[in-house]
């Protein structure tokens, strides 16, 4: 199938509460076939996708398709994590509907209605005792033919919205499951159903269901500038020319994902290779290529890049500039030694700019064959991650002793940088400035991790361990802006082991989170942070974990906007009420989380602290003996006062 960089056959994008799929929760098992195309099964991961799609008419209304076979479906996984593709190996016609429907506890105007108003999207019928009364009003209406309406039952619970009886323009059709809700809907037709027969590999977290969605590589919708259909029957290709005057006589369809293959092996590497100088572009789409899963993390991906390295030492690919790609820049696959990958532009890309996966046996990190001590330096990285969300300027997994400095990376849908895995760790991030991530993604950070299975390398001292050497984090400026719910720095779901200090945090504060140890935020200044909520430090979901692997939150400055935001969120404690006033629990919650000596700006002096169901006030907090040194003032710093501490924090 030929794609052109960036385009694509069809957009139906529409928001969450404009679209309703009915994916078919069909739990797949992975046949013999499917999953040898996975280097890697975990039971929890990548088990279940949708089988399948059952489309409103209304939401294709260049439908019913001729020859659906091999269209593509692009889906987002229910909380964009990351984006699904299938293609379409049959379809089917399901019968039209003659009567009205009434479904219970079904809200077809959920999310798109306003209160006793009419919009473009929904018109209010008025206010009535029952379902009858707003079904009579359905019919007599004025503002439109009404094919569905929705009734808030007088036990709704919401004053504004008791009664209250509802049409979507157009028989919208977009039920979201409430109760005490009913909605009906008029005669229609009954639409296609698409099954898929490939795809659904491209992320490391099931799901039996999927949200917004597109469908490209169909005939019928070549409807818009740009956009192309290939004819695989007639070979013909289809084109909507976007420009005056007669199109070019020349159309380039990449074939290539690997422009240069360097392969050696531990015993034989490849050495002293540079790429200078160079503009690579238009490479193939790579997104339904056969992928793996390489760790513990949510990640799923194909070893494929413009260029592929495996079993090298001390390549570096500098000053280039790789644009207009639609897969992976760079991959650094199985043993690779001292790559240097520095002052490169990455720009307008399908996937990911650099991914880094090693090749252990299971968890054995031990035979060498994994990417350590690469260089990624000077980088000017944006716009990536237009086919693949869950794309990232650097994604490593079972990699060691990598070195980020002095990078630019801002205008990507997820996380600027990402570990699949803690391996053997020992990382140095520093000097990079992270913004504008997160922009179609949520529930992650600007920088995240994951290390939900351990390990054994010889990284940390020369012995084999499953501890791995600590990272070291610090003098990064950081702004967690659009959807990055997860802070500047989201140490998720078993992260452990990292040294996160004088960083300038902008709306982000830590997340520390899901059962990780010993990671230690330290003379790091937070500016109106977010961590699933106004926080400065966020560990919710675990109990702290206890003695010796402690985490930590001390000599910090943190500035929270509004009188009432969290300073410190903990799930709980093992073996005592937190927050209960005990010596016991003083001690367990001391020994699992290490807090003193930071500077604490809010309005009113008026912060919290809560831990299970208990929330104290900061200063009962202190009261209890907790966070001692640490310092709160009712004055919120100017923003000179702030940018004069960042610049000290981050040049000193």
């Amino acid at each position: 199938r030929s794609q052109m960089s960036g385009m694509g056959c069809t957009r139906i994008m529409r928001s969450a509460s404009e679209v309703h799929v009915m994916f078919t929760t069909l739990q797949r098992a992975l046949g013999a076939a499917e999953s040898s195309l996975l280097e890697r099964q975990f039971p929890e991961m990548h088990t279940r996708h949708p089988a399948g799609v059952e489309p409103e008419p209304s939401l294709l209304p260049n439908s019913p398709y001729a020859a659906p076979e091999g269209a593509i479906v692009h889906a987002w996984r229910p909380g964009h994590w990351y984006t699904w593709m299938f293609e379409i190996e049959s379809s089917s016609t399901r019968p039209p509907v003659h009567n009205w429907t009434i479904q219970h506890s079904e809200n077809n105007v959920f999310g798109i209605a306003q209160s006793k108003k009419d919009n473009d999207a929904v018109k209010y019928l008025g206010t009535f005792q029952s379902l009858n009364e707003c079904f009579a009003a359905c019919n007599n209406t004025k503002k439109g033919t009404c094919n569905a309406w929705t009734w808030h039952q007088l036990n709704f619970g919401d004053p504004d919205w008791n009664g209250g009886c509802y049409m979507t323009v157009g028989g919208l059709w977009s039920p979201t499951a409430e109760v005490n809700v009913v909605s009906g809907r008029g005669p229609h037709e009954g639409g296609s159903t698409f099954k898929f027969g490939a795809g659904g590999n491209q992320g490391g977290e099931g799901n039996d269901e999927a949200g917004e969605w597109f469908i490209e590589n169909v005939e019928e919708e070549l409807d818009a500038p740009n956009e192309f259909f290939y004819n695989e029957v007639d070979h013909s290709l289809s084109v909507v020319y976007n420009g005056t005057g007669a199109p070019p006589n020349e159309i380039v369809v990449p074939t290539l994902a690997n422009f240069f293959e360097l392969k050696g092996t531990q015993a034989q590497p490849i050495t002293d290779i540079t790429f200078k100088g160079i503009t690579f572009t238009q490479s193939r789409t790579t997104f339904m290529d056969p992928r793996g899963n390489p760790s513990g993390g949510d990640w799923a991906l194909e070893r494929m890049g413009a260029i592929f390295i495996e079993g090298s030492e001390r390549v570096s690919i500098a000053d280039n500039h790789f644009t207009r790609l639609d897969s992976n820049a760079i991959f650094l696959s199985g043993y690779n030694r001292q790559a240097d990958i520095s002052k490169n532009r990455f720009s307008w890309l399908g996937q990911n700019a650099v991914a880094s996966w090693g090749r252990p046996v299971d968890n054995d990190g031990t035979n060498g064959e994994t990417p350590q001590g690469t260089l990624l330096y000077g980088n000017f990285v944006h716009e990536i991650g237009h086919y693949q969300k869950q794309s990232s300027f650097y994604f490593q997994a079972e990699t060691a002793l990598t070195n980020l400095t002095a990078n630019i990376v801002f205008n990507i849908p997820r996380a600027a940088i990402n570990f699949n895995d803690g391996f053997g760790g020992g990382n140095e991030l520093m000097h990079n400035l992270l913004f504008n991530t997160c922009r179609e993604s949520s529930d992650h950070g600007a920088f995240n991790s994951w290390d939900r299975l351990p390990y054994f390398t010889n990284i940390r001292d020369g012995t084999v361990s499953s501890r791995p050497a600590v990272n070291n984090v610090h003098r990064n400026f950081i702004v967690a802006n659009y959807a990055a719910d997860g802070g500047c720095l989201d140490n998720d779901d078993g992260s452990s082991y990292y040294d996160i200090h004088h960083n300038f945090c902008v709306f982000g504060g830590h997340k520390s989170d899901f059962d990780g140890n010993s990671k230690i935020s330290r003379s790091n200044l937070h500016i109106y942070p977010q961590v699933y909520g106004a926080t400065c430090l966020n560990i919710g979901a675990q109990s702290l974990p206890p003695k010796g692997y402690a985490e930590g939150y001390y000599n910090n400055t943190c500035v929270l906007g509004a009188a009432g935001d969290f300073y410190l969120r903990i799930g709980s404690i093992d073996g005592a009420k937190c927050l209960g006033g005990s010596d016991k629990a003083k001690q367990i919650f001391e020994d699992g989380l290490l807090t003193n000596s930071n500077s604490l700006y809010v309005p009113s002096g008026d912060a919290k602290v809560q831990c299970d169901s208990i929330t104290l006030s900061v200063s009962q907090f202190h009261q209890q003996g907790y966070d001692v040194g640490t310092q709160v003032s009712s004055k919120l710093p100017s923003a000179p006062t702030i940018i004069g501490w960042a610049t000290q924090l981050l040049f000193a």
